[in-house]
């Protein structure tokens, strides 16, 4: 059997590679090669142009691996059912759920990519394009919403609620909690920090807490008088060029944000969906191809056409659905998890429905 399950790997890896390949190249067209282009003729030196590319491309590929695991199953299924193999392995003894195995194995896979994929690779080259895009451009950002933000010389988490005036060099209603050993031991809360220069940055208004084992074991305030000076190894040029949205954090970075944030209802329940997709969007491969494979083993003319054509319109429908309940959490109309996950439970249940059908 370790023969069948490696022809049915190599017949899905290369459709799923060509979709990685196309799917990733109509999105980025579609997202941000108009944008580049117009910067390019602004001024945008070609390197630096390419050098973005480079570092946007992995927030696309994200997206696009559940697509291309979905058209490499219905291409790769279609063209065995096509030349018979199928029935061919019906005939000798092995039976769909035996076959499917190496179309679950394929998709756990990819899942577990695109997992690790958005959870380390997107948040870095985010953070490194935004860099990038803000030296060329020669801007100070300054935002007045919510950020959030990592000094990791201090091993600090710092939340900015008020947001951020780069010229002026400060930052609004700020709490600073410093980790030691993934536990927070200090937490500064300040309505206004200022830079000082170098890595100091002074706290004005606010209050100090040392944490112990029980909690509060001490408490400091200070006034607008009576500043409490901190280090933070960043100047606010570099916060600026690294403000972080949910796709610019790990899952537990953002999971931290979460538990710290407060500032608005609506906030929170856009960040608490965007910590329930980044698992949510990975496990739509074992989904997708879960719905393919049955599908795909139905005897039909056109084979890789056809394939092609049915996989645009179940992604199509998926996204739908995925879009429409991600706006209904994010109103508050549905709990955050239900509203990222509730599609993936879906297309769980309507692929094993498909395949036992398929089986009889």
């Amino acid at each position: 059997m370790k023969i069948l399950d490696r022809y049915i790997g190599e017949e899905l890896m290369w459709p799923f590679l060509f979709g990685v390949a196309a799917f990733t190249s109509i999105f980025f067209a579609g997202q941000n090669l108009l944008k580049l282009t117009s910067q390019v003729l602004q001024g945008m030196p070609v390197l630096k142009a390419v050098e973005i590319v480079a570092l946007t491309l992995p927030s696309v590929v994200v997206y696009t691996l559940p697509m291309s695991a979905l058209l490499a199953v219905l291409v790769g299924f279609s063209r065995l059912s096509s030349d018979s193999e199928i029935t061919a392995l019906y005939a000798s003894g092995v039976s769909l759920y035996r076959a499917i195995v190496p179309v679950i194995c394929f998709g756990v896979i990819i899942s577990g990519f695109g997992f690790f994929f958005s959870d380390y690779v997107v948040p870095k080259s985010n953070q490194a394009s935004r860099r990038v895009q803000a030296q060329v451009m020669r801007e100070q950002l300054s935002t007045n919403r919510p950020f959030v933000f990592i000094d990791k010389d201090t091993d600090s988490t710092i939340y900015v609620r008020g947001g951020l005036n780069a010229k002026q060099r400060t930052m609004r209603e700020v709490t600073i909690v410093r980790y030691r050993k993934e536990l927070p031991t200090m937490v500064f809360h300040a309505k206004r920090a200022e830079w000082q220069g170098g890595d100091v940055w002074k706290l004005y208004n606010g209050s100090a807490y040392l944490l112990g084992e029980t909690g509060v074991s001490s408490t400091v305030d200070f006034s607008e008088w009576e500043t409490q000076e901190i280090k933070i190894n960043q100047t606010p040029e570099q916060v600026a060029m690294n403000l972080m949205n949910p796709e610019d954090m790990s899952f537990v970075q953002l999971r931290r944000y979460i538990s710290e944030l407060s500032s608005s209802e609506e906030r929170l329940l856009s960040m608490k969906v965007s910590l329930y997709n980044k698992i949510a969007i990975p496990f739509t491969a074992l989904i997708f191809v879960l719905i393919g494979a049955p599908l795909a083993i139905r005897p039909a003319r056109g084979g890789t056409s056809v394939g092609i054509g049915l996989s645009i319109l179940i992604i199509f429908a998926y996204w739908f659905v995925w879009h429409f309940s991600c706006a209904l959490a994010n109103q508050g109309s549905l709990n955050p998890i239900v509203g990222a996950l509730g599609p993936d439970i879906l297309g769980l249940v309507l692929g094993g429905l498909l395949i036992i059908r398929a089986a009889k």
